[in-house]
């Protein structure tokens, strides 16, 4: 089953239409090029950019640590669209995945 049969195409694209405002409003020291990758059983969402260098990708993952960007941003989601009854997971240096409740990367 994909995340988009799972959800349906008008709360994907809620979900994306938040995500985007959400990024869109957020401050940080740079961004790059893109932030959201639709994968078969998640979204994983970037709020630096999956096109940042490496010394970039280090820089956020410090800035992060700091100030809880990706933690701040799955509490926020979570509150906005608690119908979809998603789960967000936080890993690696600078994206979170966001899934339906009780999947995991196994359905990615």
């Amino acid at each position: 089953v994909s995340l988009a049969k799972a959800l349906g195409e008008e709360k994907l694209q809620r979900l994306v239409n938040w995500c985007l405002g959400y990024l869109s409003r957020v401050s940080l020291p740079l961004k790059r090029g893109t932030f959201i990758e639709y994968r078969s059983g998640m979204i994983n969402v970037s709020p630096i950019g999956r096109n940042c260098s490496p010394e970039e990708r280090n820089a956020f993952e410090k800035f992060d640590n700091d100030h809880g960007v990706r933690a701040k941003m799955v509490a926020a989601l979570l509150h906005a669209l608690p119908d979809l009854n998603l789960e967000c997971s936080i890993g690696g240096q600078i994206s979170l995945d966001v899934m339906p409740r009780g999947w995991d990367k196994t359905f990615a």
